[in-house]
């Protein structure tokens, strides 16, 4: 005998509908199940993160402790260059000092040194004039005082002296001028110009050759003189 087909439509339909619920209430077991293991895990990872975090603030203040420590000793560094600057500052007044001194020392000496220097070269200076009025020095001399002169700048070119390259080459050109052109010629502040070089000479380095040709200029400059009817 045969069901009514509304008959066979709700037992289908019933038995489907029985099937959907056992299948959500499978899958809501299931969803249920995985958000009860999420909440475990989230639970679980949080309380690891406020374990890592609070071991990170340990850290942080180990770390500031550090800092506070560098900051002391960066503090300490800077009194001690303090320190340091004030004691350069009292060596550089000892060297002003000691500076002064020795200043006042080579003045000293050097006006102890200019005296009899000075006296020398008046009694050099009279006698040169005297013998050239006298008509002493020959031509042959005159030569010899030239060549003299030449030999004194060329031997010290080569090694360290006061005299520079120019006033070597100014003195050789008046050496020039004295043996080559006539006296009336001549020009003699030239020559003064060589015997201030020489007594600078003299002066700073205290070698005879530098007396020396200061001597011999003077002496060039009197046999001019008198070859001009100036002395």
């Amino acid at each position: 005998m045969l069901m009514p087909p509304a008959t066979f439509f709700s037992k289908r339909t019933m038995c489907l509908i029985g099937v959907g619920v056992e299948w959500l209430i499978t899958l809501l077991g299931t969803v249920i199940t995985v958000l009860a293991s999420v909440a475990s895990l989230a639970y679980w990872l949080g309380g690891k993160f406020a374990e890592i975090e609070a071991r990170f603030r340990i850290v942080d203040e180990r770390f500031r402790g550090v800092d506070e420590r560098f900051k002391h000793i960066e503090e300490r560094f800077n009194r001690i260059d303090g320190r340091f600057e004030q004691i350069d500052g009292r060596f550089g007044q000892i060297d002003k000092r000691f500076g002064e001194l020795e200043r006042r020392l080579r003045a000293e000496v050097r006006r102890g040194f200019l005296l009899p220097a000075q006296l020398i070269r008046a009694l050099h200076s009279n006698l040169i004039d005297f013998m050239t009025v006298k008509k002493v020095f020959t031509p042959e001399e005159r030569e010899y005082l030239i060549r003299e002169a030449r030999r004194i700048v060329e031997a010290h070119t080569l090694r360290l002296n006061p005299l520079r390259p120019e006033e070597v080459e100014f003195i050789k050109q008046v050496l020039r001028e004295v043996e080559e052109k006539d006296s009336k010629e001549v020009d003699l502040g030239k020559l003064d110009k060589v015997m201030e070089i020489a007594d600078r000479w003299f002066l700073e380095d205290g070698l005879f050759e530098a007396a020396k040709l200061w001597i011999i200029a003077y002496t060039l400059k009197a046999i001019l003189r008198a070859e001009r009817g100036e002395l």
